[in-house]
């Protein structure tokens, strides 16, 4: 999993000197429940994710690394991209992707270390460097493993720019 994390690095960071200068990086802290839609396996997620400038040279793509757990022991650590389609001045719509690495603990064993992860933000801007977004989260191994039960994620971010 380090090598995985560490690739994801540095070539996020490659990535980033792409940025425009005038779109700021964020910090993300999310909290929901893992397994939301099962009644009889949740358990409360929390995460921390670093969200770089958009990158103007491919499509304001977002590029994104994060880490999450659940309270079932269950851990992951992520590399993936966002979209940021903002409807309104205050309104966003986010769809996101990423490849995770995951490690179930006593959690929901999902089939297998490498997890694709993808979800779908309402988010509402708060002021001019935070916001406030719900979001449904999907992950699982894609068929990759004969076991793939997947996860679905309810969870609400606070995000602020810096």
């Amino acid at each position: 999993m380090k090598k995985t994390i560490s690739g994801a690095v540095i070539a996020l960071s490659l990535f980033s000197s792409f940025a425009s200068a005038d779109d700021q990086p964020e910090l993300a802290f999310y909290l929901g429940a893992f397994e939301a839609f099962n009644s009889n396996n949740n358990a409360t997620e929390v995460g921390l994710e670093y969200r770089f400038a958009p990158l103007a040279s491919a499509w304001d793509l977002i590029p994104t690394l994060g880490l999450a757990m659940n309270s079932d022991g269950g851990y992951w650590a992520y590399a993936g991209v966002r979209y940021d389609w903002q409807f309104s001045p205050k309104w966003t719509l986010t769809p996101h992707f990423a490849v995770a690495a995951y490690e179930d603990g006593a959690s929901l064993d999902l089939g297998y270390g490498l997890e694709f992860r993808s979800g779908l933000d309402l988010g509402y801007l708060l002021n001019d460097n935070s916001s406030l977004s719900l979001g449904v989260h999907h992950m699982s191994n894609a068929d990759i493993a004969d076991d793939n039960p997947g996860s679905e994620s309810l969870i609400v971010t606070y995000s602020r720019a810096f």
